[in-house]
């Protein structure tokens, strides 16, 4: 694999011209991205065991014991959707920025944006509620890096010890729900909820 961009084609980078991939990558577009997605993916499974073999066994223990097969299966099964989510994601953006830079002949920001929105489709892999569970994860990165964005720009100022006011209000809503709305909770998370504070 090329180790190396000379200092030429970083300069084209910058300036958002054409770079070639030959340049960024060893052999075609196609090979590159299904050396990423075997790459990932085999990392990926291993990540992802403890993720879904772990709450299994903590909070479905009864479950485990009349019906392991069952248990088993699904949790094998999720491993496998999990992992083709996080592989087919890296791997289709890498093959997307490849795509639309040898299509637009730019190397700018919306190779990125572009790849970005496509590879995202990726979560379809993924149950629907481990695809609310991302979302959910996602939102406050979306919203911490719109700030850090804005703030870098001058359109709004840093608050100290913001992240303190975020956290009560999120503990807040969490807590509300708990006491009113237990239907909104995963029950995993209410059952370890009800553990450590008690039932309402």
């Amino acid at each position: 694999m090329v180790q190396k961009i000379s200092q030429m084609w970083l300069d084209k980078v910058y300036r958002g011209e054409y770079v070639p991939c030959n340049v960024i990558h060893d052999h075609s577009c196609e090979w590159n991205a299904l050396k990423k997605f075997l790459m990932v993916f085999n990392m990926a499974y291993k990540f992802y065991i403890p993720i879904h073999v772990l709450p299994a066994l903590i909070f479905k223990r009864q479950k485990l014991t009349k019906e392991p097969l069952k248990i088993l299966k699904s949790a094998i099964k999720n491993i496998i959707k999990s992992s083709l989510f996080i592989s087919v994601y890296v791997s289709s953006f890498w093959y997307f920025i490849c795509f639309f830079k040898n299509k637009r002949f730019k190397t700018d920001k919306w190779n990125i944006i572009l790849a970005s929105f496509i590879c995202s489709f990726a979560v379809l892999f993924e149950p629907a509620n481990r695809r609310t569970e991302l979302a959910l994860y996602m939102f406050p990165r979306f919203l911490e890096s719109l700030f850090l964005f804005m703030e870098k720009r001058g359109y709004v100022k840093s608050i100290p010890n913001g992240e303190v006011l975020v956290f009560a209000i999120a503990m807040g809503i969490i807590m509300y729900c708990y006491q009113n709305e237990e239907k909104n909770i995963k029950s995993t998370y209410l059952s370890m909820f009800k553990k450590y504070w008690g039932t309402n």
